[in-house]
């Protein structure tokens, strides 16, 4: 708490920062080593981890829809915070077991497209396709402590991607509750998985 409001004064630091230094743990740690992974370095476009983390947030992200989506509640920062400071007691089997989960989605987006994840209009990282894919294509696995067999196919994510219902829940009100849910919903729906 005093960190938090120390360093929410003056030069801020972006929410990522600020919920690694209050909720540190052993989950985070495999946070880190999923974030040098070279086949999800691929998948975020950039070769070196993001200096302000959004790169881990965006596996914190994935993580928190997958494991606790059905409970989302606005704001998204609150969201996270309260799944970080859950994870702080998953065991070490836990987390070798989420880190193994993690790789397998990675391998499994292996033979899409490098860009297969970037917006194509501005060509910045799409956070919500990532997650609704990720949570839908590791969803099954994941509730049989299983890790990802199947691929992600190229044309189902573009259908995703091209979906109005999906883009509408993309372009306006992003974190409330209903896009969230219907984000996921629709990843489930036209992945395949």
């Amino acid at each position: 708490e005093i960190f938090n409001r120390l360093n929410t004064g003056g030069i801020n630091l972006k929410p990522q920062e600020i919920r690694m230094s209050m909720y540190h743990s052993s989950f985070y740690n495999m946070l880190y080593r999923a974030n040098s992974n070279s086949n999800w370095r691929r998948i975020v476009g950039n070769a070196e981890p993001d200096l302000h983390m959004k790169d881990v947030e965006v596996l914190l992200r994935g993580l928190a829809m997958l494991i606790d989506g059905d409970n989302y509640a606005p704001s998204m920062v609150r969201f996270l915070n309260q799944f970080s400071r859950q994870s702080r007691g998953y065991d070490e089997r836990r987390n070798r077991y989420l880190l193994r989960l993690l790789e397998s989605f990675f391998d499994a987006c292996a033979k899409l497209p490098h860009d297969a994840f970037l917006n194509k209009r501005n060509r910045r990282f799409n956070v919500a396709l990532y997650e609704a894919t990720f949570a839908a294509a590791c969803r099954t696995p994941y509730r049989k402590e299983e890790t990802v067999t199947e691929p992600v196919s190229a044309a189902n994510l573009a259908k995703l991607e091209n979906d109005d219902r999906f883009l509408s829940a993309t372009s306006e009100g992003t974190t409330q509750t209903k896009n969230v849910k219907l984000r996921l919903e629709r990843g489930v729906e036209l992945l395949g998985l």
